[in-house]
């Protein structure tokens, strides 16, 4: 089974992954707070990071950089959800491998996460 961290504090999107975890064959576990969140991630290893942009105490950007920028870490695929629809412009500095805009739904979302998780991306 896949597993995968969500980050954000969204109900809606948080409440979507968590119910559709099973048409996804993963564990779903989400997170809120950005504290410490690198430490987490390597504790939690994950097979796909989703960030939502825009967060409490952090921009999901900009922890989706964090990520990519850490040598154990940089190739672990991040799914980026926005509600801007111009944020695919910028995205490529992040370092992101799926940009998914908000308001989505489980066939978009899924499907974003399905082809991160092919052997493809595997790392």
């Amino acid at each position: 089974m896949k597993r995968i961290l969500l980050i954000s504090t969204d109900a809606t999107v948080q409440e979507l992954l968590c119910a559709n975890s099973s048409l996804l064959n993963a564990e779903v576990e989400v997170n809120e707070c950005t504290q410490d969140l690198l430490q987490k991630i390597k504790q939690h290893k994950p097979d796909v990071l989703v960030i939502d942009f825009i967060l409490n105490d952090e921009n999901g950007g900009g922890l989706c950089h964090q990520v990519k920028s850490d040598p154990q870490l940089r190739d672990l695929p991040i799914v980026l959800l926005s509600e801007y629809t111009t944020i695919d412009r910028i995205a490529t500095k992040f370092g992101c491998d799926a940009i998914v805009n908000k308001p989505t739904d489980v066939q978009h979302l899924a499907a974003a996460i399905i082809n991160l998780l092919q052997p493809h991306h595997a790392h």
